[in-house]
């Protein structure tokens, strides 16, 4: 199973579920789970179900949930020992080490002959890494906006089925699924409808594992790939560049800068006071943009600040 197929996983059911069950005293199966979160008499349509039943399976896949013999669904020990009821911003970063789970899918770009493409979180990560390889300064992305076309020039093979979003089924709930997960945003220009390369929330969510003080720039991007590994510089990341007969596709890495999307969610970071960056003297550094002529050294992780 996968999470880009069934494509009517809904993330957000996904935790209400989870906390439902984390809080119950009792057993529950999937046939009853559908008919809690699906009401009889609220839509009685066939394909009324498939919302939950779709979610109670891409959650399995990514390990947040676990079925026994029996048909019970009960949350995974990784959820339950985060505790109590998730708050959005704790069940986010939950999915985030869940869907980025390299120890579960190994490398998505990298999947032997007999070894399933999509399995765990493997479409979705596939999906990421070359959503957010793409220029985050540039129009927002949507199917028929950009997405078609960027992967037809950039993968080796026309087919799509080697692509990392084959089509419009995908895209779907990969924009969702990228949203959710804090890597990508809306188009906020109403004319310009789309998603956008931005991983704000998820850069915001791991900087509080991060220790607090300054720190050498490489030092700190270096950590930040590590923990979502979609990121350049991540496994994920750089296993696709390999993949991808013209290297990697983002305008900044091809500028000697950080990467765009990487690079814009550190400026938009720095407004808010989160991060403070400065240039030292004879150390090494980076342009966080293609459009800045001075290059950062160092970064300090300031506790607090706008969330």
């Amino acid at each position: 199973m996968a999470v880009l197929n069934p494509p009517r996983s809904l993330p957000a059911l996904g935790r209400s579920i989870i906390n439902f069950l984390a809080g119950s005293r009792r057993a529950w199966t999937e046939e009853e789970l559908i008919e809690a979160f699906r009401p009889p008499g609220l839509n009685e349509a066939v394909s009324s179900a498939e919302g939950v039943s779709d979610t109670l399976s891409t959650f399995r896949a990514i390990g947040m949930l676990c079925s026994d013999t029996a048909g019970v669904i009960t949350v995974s020990g990784t959820v339950a020992a985060t505790g109590g009821t998730l708050s959005p911003a704790a069940f986010r970063r939950a999915l985030q080490k869940h869907a980025l789970d390299l120890d579960r899918d190994g490398d998505p770009w990298q999947t032997g002959p007999g070894e399933s493409l999509t399995g765990g979180a493997r479409d979705l990560l596939r999906a990421m890494s070359w959503f957010l390889a793409q220029d985050a300064l540039g129009r927002p992305l949507s199917w028929t906006g950009g997405i078609q076309d960027l992967q037809h020039a950039q993968f080796p093979d026309p087919d799509n089925d080697t692509w990392a979003i084959t089509n419009d089924t995908r895209w779907g709930p990969s924009s969702r699924w990228g949203q959710v997960l804090g890597l990508a945003a809306p188009s906020l220009i109403q004319a310009k409808s789309g998603f956008v390369p931005l991983p704000v929330v998820a850069i915001n969510d791991v900087l509080d594992e991060l220790p607090a003080g300054q720190m050498p720039i490489g030092d700190f991007l270096g950590q930040l790939a590590a923990k979502l590994p979609v990121l350049h510089g991540g496994l994920v990341r750089a296993s696709l560049m390999a993949y991808l007969p013209g290297g990697d596709p983002d305008p900044g890495i091809a500028q000697d800068c950080a990467d765009s999307s990487v690079g814009q969610a550190l400026r938009i970071l720095q407004d808010r006071g989160r991060l403070v960056f400065d240039t030292l003297p004879d150390a090494d550094g980076i342009r966080l943009s293609r459009f800045d002529s001075q290059r950062q050294t160092h970064v300090t992780l300031v506790r607090g600040g706008k969330r």
